[in-house]
């Protein structure tokens, strides 16, 4: 009898160990994936930053808004949905790698470049 009971403990044990390094694993997983997205997110996220930043840039030098803009971090498009006198109003988009950003700007462009709505899409 003192064979089996040993035996039956050391398969418990065997199992106890097997369920705690299976949940160790998974969470370990999961803990990564989470990161990846993370990183992934403000990559995008940098990206339309400087996107938005090369924009403004444009509006303020050269009065202009190229359909692409091209960047370090990655490209951007825009869609300009109107300009009056010196009112602007577009859209710029970033394509990462996880999905896709926007933001709605609007601004005045006088001496100095005063934006009025910054809208994340």
């Amino acid at each position: 009898m003192k064979g089996v009971a040993t035996l039956i403990t050391v398969i418990i044990l065997g199992a106890l160990m097997t369920l705690i390094g299976t949940a160790m694993t998974l969470t370990s997983i999961s803990e990564g994936q989470m990161t990846l997205s993370d990183t992934k997110a403000k990559k995008n996220q940098s990206l339309l930053d400087s996107c938005a930043e090369q924009s403004l840039y444009n509006i303020n030098v050269a009065n202009t808004l190229p359909v692409s803009i091209i960047t370090p971090n990655g490209n951007c498009t825009t869609t300009l949905n109107s300009q009056v006198g010196t009112s602007w109003d577009y859209v710029l988009n970033a394509t990462g790698e996880m999905s896709s950003l926007g933001v709605n700007i609007r601004l005045n462009r006088g001496a100095s470049i005063s934006v009025s709505s910054w809208l994340d899409q």
